[in-house]
């Protein structure tokens, strides 16, 4: 861990905001040291299997609740109900930890939305006591709120009274405290110079060894990271529109190996699709384990990704180096298309890594 006791958090009463695996390793590898029954409380927004997935491979035993509702802003807004399941874990979060503390710190990788302002208003965490991790590559671009006026109604409607400033996320300038894989400057952060940044890749790059370590076996030497997304689920495009896609990507990689294809999918991914990845010869094994697990295998050669971030991340982390060729194919209506295709292009240029871009397939 890179911090002892950090006295600007309230580790007697730490929470844990986390929607993945991998965004609970990068928490932990912080903060991992004080995660405990007694001293803090995971809210865990994602599948309960990826839950106790994580569980295992972190070791944890930690309190927890799960929210099994949808977080979106659109189906919040208007939808008090929702909100009062949220309202219910905070009053039962604070009812648990009365004994042991009195007030919070939220650790998050995504301090921006309804959800996280439920959240921090009835736990009644101060802006000093947010602290802000990673999400994929989200924070490399100044993102603007939209719709201030109408957020700040709505909240009224929901019981706080809060006027968001004009940026979210890192370079919202409510929230200081940062803790990043990502090299950041002022090009993609407002208000730099009043935020206290961390970069933890080392920590974060040797976790990520440890635990591949202990929970990836791959044998063979040629082996393949297939990365999928939460194409249909997101409905950019239709179950036969990614069918189709995903078969024609698959040709193209056979094209060049033919090693055995290990799945990682998305978290936001459902099975609409497992048949389709059973059918081309998938090994599920490690399906749900998080993709730089895998790429600290030094068997791992090639990489196709649907533009994730993840492979931002990695080169951030220097995973990339025993990776001989990356094949990148774009779902229809992905977000950031033209920025990302820029950055991995960078990236792979830069390792001297071959890569085969599918914009555009029949």
């Amino acid at each position: 861990m890179i911090v002892s006791k950090d006295k600007n958090i309230n580790t007697s009463g730490l929470i844990i905001d986390a929607r993945s695996i991998t965004q609970l390793i990068y928490i932990y590898s912080v903060y991992g040291n004080y995660f405990s029954k007694k001293n803090s409380i995971l809210i865990w927004k994602g599948n309960k299997d990826d839950m106790l997935l994580a569980f295992r491979i972190l070791n944890l035993d930690i309190n927890f609740f799960l929210l099994d509702i949808d977080i979106s802003e659109q189906n919040l807004f208007f939808n008090l109900m929702k909100s009062k399941k949220i309202i219910n874990v905070c009053n039962k979060i604070k009812k648990l930890m009365s004994p042991h503390s009195s007030s919070f710190s939220i650790c998050t990788c995504f301090a921006s939305g309804l959800y996280f302002d439920l959240i921090q208003r009835n736990l009644k965490v101060s802006n000093s006591n947010i602290i802000q991790f990673d999400d994929g590559n989200i924070n490399l671009f100044i993102q603007e709120r939209k719709y201030r006026l109408l957020r700040f109604f709505i909240n009224l409607m929901h019981g706080f009274i809060l006027f968001h400033p004009k940026y979210k996320l890192f370079s919202d300038k409510r929230f200081n405290r940062i803790y990043s894989s990502i090299n950041l400057s002022d090009n993609n952060v407002k208000n730099i110079n009043t935020k206290s940044i961390k970069i933890i890749n080392n920590p974060l790059k040797n976790l990520f060894k440890t635990l591949s370590k202990n929970n990836i076996k791959i044998s063979s030497s040629n082996s393949i990271l297939f990365m999928t997304s939460p194409t249909i689920e997101c409905k950019r495009m239709t179950k036969i529109e990614y069918g189709k896609l995903i078969k024609y990507v698959y040709n193209r990689l056979r094209g060049i190996s033919d090693g055995r294809v290990y799945l990682s999918k998305h978290p936001s991914e459902k099975n609409y699709s497992d048949s389709l990845y059973k059918e081309l010869g998938f090994d599920f094994k490690y399906q749900n384990y998080p993709s730089e697990l895998f790429l600290s295998s030094k068997n791992i050669k090639i990489i196709v990704n649907a533009l994730n971030t993840t492979l931002m991340m990695s080169d951030q982390l220097d995973l990339l180096k025993n990776i001989t060729s990356v094949i990148s194919y774009c779902p229809k209506h992905s977000p950031y298309v033209p920025e990302r295709i820029e950055q991995i292009s960078n990236i792979l240029e830069k390792r001297n890594i071959n890569h085969i871009l599918i914009d555009k397939y029949e």
